[in-house]
């Protein structure tokens, strides 16, 4: 039986990842960075890569440092203008309302800094329904490593096997499956060639899901 569900924030809770992506590679033209010249060790085009991640990577191909606190700071401000016209999908709250009334426990885990967190959860308006988040800044290591997500099961003082995980990346993916966690690939703001490999199911849209289908969708693949 599931007694709690974890979101990946961007590319599940909102559509953020292209925008996210767009806003990186605006800033690290900045620092003369062609982000479209420097490999993902990940196969993901960048798109599911931890901050620190994407720095460290950039300085191991291109030998450009880049201040990890200052660039954070600049990213927040320019998201915090892009996000300004998005809004929380309608059917994510309707999900979410229906895990609440089942008593569900709901919790966060983001490759991103927390507060980069807030300010998508002030812009979503949907911050009421969480009890738990795990941030960048709460571990040292990052997805796909299974660190944040064992962090986020210590929170919820539950076993992996009494949790679901919904994420949108192949390394959000690993590092849920390293925790022992099943996972459920929402795809979507994925584009329509990416595959999920490993997952228990896949979810195209949240009206395609509420707490008696997962019930069931998690039943048959036992």
């Amino acid at each position: 039986m599931v007694k709690a569900v974890i979101f990946d924030m961007d590319g599940v809770l909102i559509d953020s990842v292209e925008l996210g992506l767009r806003a990186r590679k605006k800033l690290l033209a900045q620092y003369d960075v062609d982000l479209d010249t420097i490999p993902d060790p990940q196969g993901e085009a960048h798109r599911a890569a931890s901050l620190k991640s994407l720095l460290q990577n950039i300085e191991n191909h291109s030998g450009v440092h880049i201040d990890h606190d200052e660039f954070a700071k600049l990213s927040r401000e320019l998201m915090r203008e892009e996000l300004q016209e998005i809004s929380a999908d309608p059917d994510l709250t309707v999900f979410l309302e229906d895990l609440k009334q089942h008593h569900i426990t709901r919790a966060i885990v983001s490759s991103g800094l927390r507060e980069g967190l807030d300010i998508k959860l002030e812009v979503l308006g949907i911050r009421q329904y969480f009890s738990v988040f795990v941030t960048g800044n709460d571990v040292t290591e990052h997805k796909p490593h299974p660190a944040p997500y064992l962090y986020a099961l210590e929170s919820l003082n539950l076993p992996a096997k009494e949790c679901v995980v919904f994420e949108d990346s192949q390394t959000g993916v690993q590092a849920a499956q390293a925790a022992d966690c099943k996972v459920i690939g929402f795809t979507k703001y994925n584009p329509p060639q990416k595959q999920l490999v490993g997952v228990e199911a896949t979810v195209k849209a949240w009206s395609d899901i509420s707490y008696d289908k997962l019930e069931i969708l998690l039943a048959n693949t036992h």
